[in-house]
């Protein structure tokens, strides 16, 4: 269903693709206006519930991206600081983390 709420009009279309191109087509006839005319912008509903879960997911993965990024940083420090505290070579200091010399490489730097 495609509600146009500045015309109290309703339409429909087969498809999402379609939605475009009927909005105009309704408000070029209502309004008396060559549809080339016309720009319209158009916002999607999703179900309550749908829209409750999808901003619940979003929160998460934004949360998820702050940890993964704190947990970087904090990886970055343990290899720099087992590096300065134990004089280890950094091929030893990827032994005890589990970290290739090259990953360790990279966190050091």
């Amino acid at each position: 269903m495609i509600r146009i709420a500045a015309l109290d009009a309703v339409t429909q279309a087969r498809s999402l693709r379609e939605v475009p191109s009927m909005a105009t087509g309704v408000i070029s006839a209502l309004l008396d206006v060559d549809e080339e005319e016309l720009t319209v912008r158009l916002s999607y509903e999703l179900p309550a519930e749908v829209a409750a879960v999808w901003r619940e997911a979003e929160a998460l993965r934004a949360q998820a991206e702050e940890a993964e990024g704190r947990a970087a940083l904090l990886r970055r420090e343990a290899v720099r600081g087992l590096l300065t505290q134990t004089h280890m070579s950094q091929a030893e200091a990827g032994v005890v983390l589990g970290l290739s010399k090259q990953r360790v490489q990279q966190l050091a730097s």
